[in-house]
């Protein structure tokens, strides 16, 4: 289980990184760490969110949005294979919008989750170990 506390620890370190490679105009490392937070981020909200989900209706909508950012992963990956092959002059004007939607895909999904988290853990009954690390 994943607590709000590596998860916080994870998202400051994404986004000192992030934000030196985008300021560096390395799209390339940019993109790289967005897909493996974003990666890790959707492994955290399939199986730690939509795992203790019970209302079926609950579930499925909270199925659906993670299968939102399931695509943008696709796609994502879809963009660079086909950048492979193209100018480097137009990839360097797709990678930066491609930058700008990771961006807001580990934000947003980040924010799901964290709120998510921070509810279950409210709604569960107090144990000798902390189930998602709040106190």
């Amino acid at each position: 289980m994943t607590s709000i506390v590596e998860l916080s620890e994870l998202m400051k370190k994404y986004t000192q990184e992030f934000s030196d490679a985008v300021s560096r105009k390395n799209y390339d490392a940019a993109i790289s760490l967005a897909l493996m937070v974003l990666e890790k981020l959707v492994t955290i909200a399939r199986n730690e969110v939509l795992g203790v989900i019970i209302d079926p209706t609950v579930r499925s909508l909270a199925d659906n949005y993670i299968s939102g950012y399931e695509k943008t992963l696709s796609y994502t990956k879809g963009v660079l294979e086909g950048l492979k092959y193209v100018s480097p002059l137009y990839a360097y004007g797709e990678k930066e919008q491609l930058v700008q939607l990771l961006a807001s895909s580990v934000s947003e999904l980040f924010s799901f989750i964290m709120g998510a988290l921070i509810v279950v853990a409210s709604l569960s009954p107090p144990t000798h170990e902390e189930r998602f690390g709040v106190v």
